[in-house]
C-alpha cells in the first residue's frame, strides 16, 4: 500500500489496492511521505474511506495530532462496545469535531430537547457510548461540555457505522418517530409518557420496523398462515379504536415516506399501542 498523506506518527492515509483507507498503528506514520510504500502488518487497524463522502477529506489539513489521536482512541473503544466497524470518514469527522470543542468552544449550538429524546430511544447503545466519549473528552481537555454534545456524538457514531447509510436516514427515522407520536397523541387527545418501559419497547419495535423498511429495495410478500390471519382479524375486532390509529399511522407514513406495513407489523404495533394506551398515557 502507498502513502497518500501522513496524518501523524501513528496514522496514514493510504491507497490500498485502489481503495483509500486510514491505517492506524504505533509508529506507522513516522518519517513517511507521499508515495512511500508501507508494509501491511497485522498489528495495524484499517478504516476504509467512503467515496460518496469525499468532502470530509478536506478536514485532513486542519486536524491536529491530539484530536486525531483521541478520535482514534474513541473509535477503538466504541467499536469494541458496539461490535461494529467505523469508516475513515468517521475518524476524520469526529476528530474535526473534537478539535472544534478544544479550540473554539464558544458559540454553542443547542440541539432541541425533543431530538435528545429521539436519539436516546432510536439509538440507545450509540447514545451510551456517546455519553462515555463526552466524559472522556471532558477529562482530557478539562472542559465542561453541555449535555447536548452527547446527541452530536450519537449522530457521529450512527453516521459512521459501516452498515448504516447516511445522516439522511437518521433524520428520517426521527421524523417518522415524531409523526407517529403526534398521530397517537392527536387521535387519543392524550400525552404519551416517554419514561415508561412500555413506551421504550414501542420505540424499539418501531425503530427496527422502520430501518427494515428503509433498507428494503423490493416489495415483500404479505403471506401469513391461516391461524395467524384468524388471530389478526380477531385482535383488530377487539380494539377498533387502536386499529383506527394504526390505519392513520400507516396512511401518513406511506404518504410521507413511502413505507408500507405488512399484517404482522400491523399486529405487533397494535399490541404495543394497546399497552401504551392502557399504561403509558396521561390525559391532557
Amino acid at each position: 500500500m502507498k502513502v497518500v498523506q501522513s496524518l501523524n506518527q501513528n496514522a496514514l492515509l493510504v491507497n490500498n489496492d485502489g481503495n483509500e483507507c486510514i491505517v492506524v498503528g504505533k509508529g506507522i506514520g513516522f518519517g513517511k511521505k507521499r508515495g512511500d510504500v508501507v508494509e501491511n502488518k497485522q498489528e495495524v487497524k484499517f478504516y476504509k474511506m467512503v467515496p460518496e463522502q469525499d468532502g470530509v477529506r478536506e478536514l485532513i489539513e486542519d486536524i491536529d495530532d491530539k484530536s486525531l489521536q483521541i478520535a482514534e482512541e474513541i473509535a477503538v473503544h466504541a467499536e469494541e462496545f458496539l461490535d461494529k466497524e467505523f469508516t475513515g470518514n468517521f475518524i476524520l469527522s469526529l476528530a474535526g469535531h473534537i478539535q472544534f470543542l478544544e479550540e473554539k468552544y464558544r458559540d454553542y449550538i443547542e440541539i432541541p430537547e425533543p431530538f435528545h429524546y429521539e436519539l436516546k430511544y432510536l439509538y440507545p447503545t450509540e447514545y451510551r457510548i456517546a455519553e462515555w466519549a463526552i466524559n472522556y473528552l471532558q477529562e482530557e481537555f478539562e472542559l465542561a461540555l453541555p449535555s447536548a454534545e452527547v446527541s452530536f456524538f450519537t449522530l457521529h457514531f450512527v453516521n459512521g457505522l459501516v452498515e448504516n447509510g447516511s445522516l439522511k436516514n437518521v433524520v428520517e427515522l426521527s421524523d417518522i418517530l415524531n409523526e407517529t407520536i403526534e398521530i397517537i397523541e392527536k387521535e387519543t387527545n392524550e400525552v404519551m409518557d416517554r419514561e415508561t418501559i412500555t413506551f421504550s419497547r414501542f420505540i424499539i419495535h418501531l425503530r427496527y420496523f422502520v430501518i427494515r423498511n428503509l433498507a428494503s429495495t423490493s416489495k415483500r410478500s404479505d403471506s401469513q398462515n391461516t391461524d395467524f390471519k384468524k388471530i389478526y382479524d380477531l385482535t383488530f375486532e377487539m380494539y377498533p379504536r387502536e386499529k383506527q390509529i394504526i390505519d392513520k399511522i400507516k396512511e401518513q407514513l406511506y404518504i410521507d415516506h413511502n413505507i408500507e406495513f405488512e399484517n404482522f407489523e400491523d399486529f405487533y404495533l397494535l399490541l404495543h399501542l394497546v399497552r401504551i394506551m392502557n399504561n403509558g398515557v396521561e390525559s391532557r
